[in-house]
């Protein structure tokens, strides 16, 4: 997630305690004329102190500039290549990348075939939604994914015309998914509680599932999911103020009261179903972290 599963959410993952198996970099985009090796996440990669692997993920519509790009990545302290095929920005769409290829199968097939035969064995993986427009498409993405032989699938259970609507993801097409491939498949969409994890674990996606806002709404899900407690409403308080004190961190000068905030507010866009109405509006509307902390530290 870019901008908020960054270098300073895995620190703060690592002082709470609760940490994933693995982490998965933001996207790294490539495109034919420019190497974009983006510093914030490089950091997330060589400032890594948590000792949980990393999988540097990449997103683009051509194969030659993703295989240029893995291939320099792989020589940093990673886990893995991840091809990004699920995000679902216009932006990133209307070059092709993310959910965009999959409305291109001879860009998605050729890229995954040639990082396939660039990465090595066991650390090559995709992630990737249910379709651009229908599930329908699914079967078709399957056979493409299946032909390419990842070591490990990562599906989204939406098409990108759902985007992150409520109460679309299918848990069908994640089981299907499942069941087609002979990789193991994690499952992601809308995981945000114990419960929903370990119905994810046990009825639809068995290998594992892939957590993203949810673990930025609750950060204690990893420990959860582990048989560990529940967090107290005085460990909520310590994340946001952790939280606070490593996103001032990975600013350095270039911070000011109110591109902290504003920084600390990517994060909290997840976290505003936790707080009255009134809370969520000052928060929206703080400038200085002062009075941020003194809404979410009482």
């Amino acid at each position: 997630m870019q901008d908020v599963t960054d270098l300073a959410f895995m620190r703060v993952l690592s002082r709470i305690g609760s940490l994933p198996d693995v982490f998965v970099t933001a996207y790294f985009r490539s495109t034919p004329t420019t190497c974009a090796i983006a510093e914030a996440n490089l950091r997330c990669i060589e400032e890594n102190e948590t000792g949980v692997p990393i999988l540097a993920q990449l997103a683009g519509s051509e194969a030659a500039p993703l295989v240029r790009d893995a291939e320099r990545l792989m020589q940093l302290p990673i886990a893995g290549i991840n091809l990004n095929a699920g995000c679902p920005a216009p932006l990133v769409n209307r070059h092709g990348a993310g959910a965009g290829l999959l409305r291109n199968l001879p860009a998605f097939r050729d890229s995954l075939q040639q990082l396939r035969a660039t990465v090595p064995a066991g650390q090559f993986s995709v992630k990737f939604r249910t379709g651009w427009e229908s599930a329908d498409e699914l079967p078709t993405l399957l056979e493409i994914i299946r032909d390419a032989s990842p070591d490990c699938a990562m599906v989204h259970g939406r098409t990108r015309k759902d985007l992150y609507k409520p109460h679309t993801v299918s848990e069908a097409a994640v089981q299907q998914t499942v069941r087609t491939l002979s990789c193991p498949v994690l499952g992601n969409g809308d995981i945000c509680t114990l419960q929903q994890a370990q119905h994810w674990l046990t009825h639809v996606s068995p290998a594992g599932i892939m957590i993203g806002r949810g673990a930025v709404r609750n950060p204690y899900i990893f420990r959860q999911i582990r048989g560990g407690p529940a967090p107290t409403a005085e460990e909520m308080q310590q994340y946001y103020a952790i939280l606070a004190e490593e996103t001032d961190r990975i600013l350095h000068t270039k911070r000011t009261p109110a591109g902290h905030c504003n920084r600390m507010k990517k994060y909290l866009a997840y976290c505003y179903p936790d707080f009255t109405p009134e809370q969520e509006y000052a928060l929206r509307r703080c400038t200085q972290i002062s009075d941020m902390l003194r809404i979410l530290c009482p």
